[in-house]
């Protein structure tokens, strides 16, 4: 944040995401947090929602035609629930995520905590479409979604 504000006055509450994993809690959570927005308060959540699996990142599969494909469909189905206006049905996409396709190549059972903030994010965003940017990281593209 001190890039945001180098003088360090942007006061930053930090929040834990729950052990459960739960999409449903994490997006509960993300709504109750919602009306901080219209207080000009931003929401920020730090993770890597397009891929966080150790092993593949040391291993330098990342860099594959087949990883980059099954990369590809997950990414697709990443941005079919940010891009849904609908916040009920951006959280009925979010609580099947498991389900997408090569969910657990690219968060591994039990190592989530780098696509909980993301959820959270998601259910504070409303009524509202996010929008990304991609970064290349290892040979794939790492996308960044936000809500304005």
């Amino acid at each position: 944040m001190k890039l945001v504000d180098p003088s360090g006055d942007v006061p930053i509450v930090q929040m834990s995401v729950y052990a459960s994993q739960s999409p449903d809690d994490l997006f509960r959570l993300g709504q109750a947090l919602r009306p901080l927005r219209d207080q000009n308060i931003a929401i920020m959540g730090s993770g890597f929602a397009s891929y966080h699996n150790l092993q593949g990142m040391f291993s330098g599969a990342t860099s594959a035609p087949e990883f980059k494909g099954k990369h590809s469909e997950w990414t697709r189905s990443l941005d079919d629930a940010m891009s849904t206006t609908s916040s009920d049905e951006r959280g009925a996409k979010l609580k099947d995520w498991r389900k997408w396709p090569y969910a657990s190549l690219m968060h591994p059972p039990r190592g989530t905590e780098h696509f909980s903030p993301l959820v959270v994010c998601a259910g504070a965003a409303g009524e509202q479409a996010a929008e990304s940017w991609s970064d290349e990281f290892l040979g794939f593209d790492n996308k960044t979604y936000y809500w304005k």
